[in-house]
């Protein structure tokens, strides 16, 4: 299968010295389980190019007396890289222990509305900045210390990166690691289809599902074209209609004007009208079905042909579906996509902030950069890792839809209102119980628009209701 040809921008990359290089990769080309670094964070990386290293903490940041850091976070695949972390940060300073608590996202969210306040969350936490400004709002959380924020907008991080880490003018937590997708697609698939190219418009993605898709001799569905994300918990499913959103020019909440701090619901659009169809006629057709597997689940049995999903996939499939390594390629979305920066935070109520701060201090560094994507396949936020993540990529070529962008791709980041995600969550259900009535709505676009009409109105009011509403 040929390569996607023509110029490419990297994500990871800031400026043209910090380039990564582009390998080469055919459709057959095996994506081995990314290797998890011994000793507690892997080789020493010492990129040219590296963001200056943050000010020394006093010697003394943790002490002498026995102390337990408590690490939260809503990401149980992460759990082994912080474990190994916590072993090498204790080598440093022998009188500190680890606990790591971790749940599924939504359960940890729900945890966190209630710890925080109560001041009985983590010593450190892990979450993104706009879930946690209303703990910001409350003074539960805080400031990312001097010489951190210097080290982190200096150099070696994406702009969108602290855009998104930021809040109300300021920074209160150390970006980690970000959440970004790409299309998943079976090779084996598409060439039984005598597709010979990757995805590289949002229109061949449509044209690919309804050439994949397959269905018995009773009309269901046995191969979706496309595993469109049509249920789940929170905010999911408006996140990645969102995505698919972007790929037609338009956001969910645009703000007006630009750098106002207003804001109007932008998917009731003409736009947004055409990809609710989409949805609603592939499940009327049968190019996909609410009655299969979806998501990586379904990837990974060889239920369809391709999915929108973040890097995460790639070391789960090497562990679940090994037969499948080597029969799959990734590719970043044709126009834009969502970052979202998962960053770590000090409670203002921890007993041992500055030993907290001193383990993200420790975080940061090169090692535990590259051992967090090499453990988990999350990517790490720090931009600036030069010949260990060139390996990296040479290593695991199907992260190279994660790792190569075309040329004009954009990077979209969460509102920063403390709102966003009620509306997301909102929206979201709305969405699950539109999807699910596809048979009324598949071509009736009069109908589909009525219906988003009435949800971005619920949208606006609660920007109103928050001051936010710039329509």
């Amino acid at each position: 299968m040929s390569r996607r040809t023509g110029s490419w921008i990297k994500a990871f990359a800031v400026g043209s010295s910090m380039a990564i290089a582009v390998m080469a990769c055919g459709s057959t080309a095996a994506t081995q389980p990314p290797a998890s670094a011994g000793g507690g964070g892997g080789e020493s990386a010492t990129p040219a190019s590296a963001a200056p290293a943050s000010a020394p903490a006093a010697a003394d940041a943790c002490g002498t007396d026995p102390i337990t850091l408590n690490v939260w976070g809503g990401y149980p695949e992460i759990d082994p890289v912080y474990k190994a972390a916590g072993e090498a940060f204790t080598k440093l300073h022998p009188n500190v222990s680890f606990t790591v608590f971790s749940t599924d996202l939504r359960g940890f969210e729900q945890k966190l509305t209630t710890a925080i306040p109560s001041n009985t969350a983590g010593d450190v936490i892990v979450r993104t900045t706009n879930f946690l400004s209303r703990f910001i709002d409350q003074g539960s959380l805080q400031k990312l210390p001097d010489d951190i924020k210097s080290a982190v907008t200096t150099s070696g991080y994406h702009p969108a990166v602290l855009k998104d880490n930021t809040y109300n003018n300021d920074m209160w937590g150390m970006p980690l690691f970000t959440g970004g997708t790409a299309v998943y697609y079976n090779t084996d698939m598409y060439g039984a289809a005598g597709i010979t190219d990757p995805p590289t418009t949002f229109q061949a993605l449509i044209d690919n599902a309804k050439k994949t898709f397959k269905v018995d001799g009773s009309g269901n569905t046995t191969q979706s074209g496309w595993s469109l994300r049509l249920s789940g918990q929170g905010s999911g499913v408006a996140e990645k209609f969102w995505i698919l959103l972007l790929q037609k020019g338009k956001t969910l909440l645009r703000e007006t004007p630009e750098g106002s701090g207003k804001w109007v619901a932008e998917y009731n659009g003409p736009e947004g009208v055409e990809l609710f169809q989409m949805y609603v006629d592939f499940l009327r057709d049968g190019v996909d079905s609410q009655n299969i597997e979806h998501d990586a689940a379904a990837f990974e049995k060889k239920q369809t042909a391709q999915f929108l999903r973040e890097s995460w996939v790639i070391p789960e499939i090497a562990t679940k579906a090994p037969d499948l390594v080597g029969h799959y390629n990734t590719v970043a979305p044709p126009v834009g996509d969502i970052l979202t920066t998962e960053a770590m935070f000090v409670p203002t109520a921890a007993p041992h902030a500055d030993c907290s701060w001193e383990f993200i201090r420790f975080m940061r560094e090169p090692a535990q950069q590259i051992n967090l994507v090499k453990v988990s396949g999350w990517l790490p936020a720090r931009q600036d890792l030069g010949a260990d993540l060139d390996a990296f990529l040479k290593d695991n070529p199907t992260y190279e839809g994660f790792l190569k962008k075309p040329d004009g791709f954009t990077l979209t980041v969460t509102p920063p209102i403390a709102e966003f995600d009620e509306i997301e969550t909102k929206l979201a259900t709305h969405l699950v119980d539109g999807y699910a009535d596809y048979k009324n709505l598949a071509g009736n676009p009069d109908k589909i628009k009525a219906l988003l009409d009435q949800w971005a109105d619920e949208s606006n009011q609660i920007l109103k209701d928050n001051g936010h509403y710039g329509g």
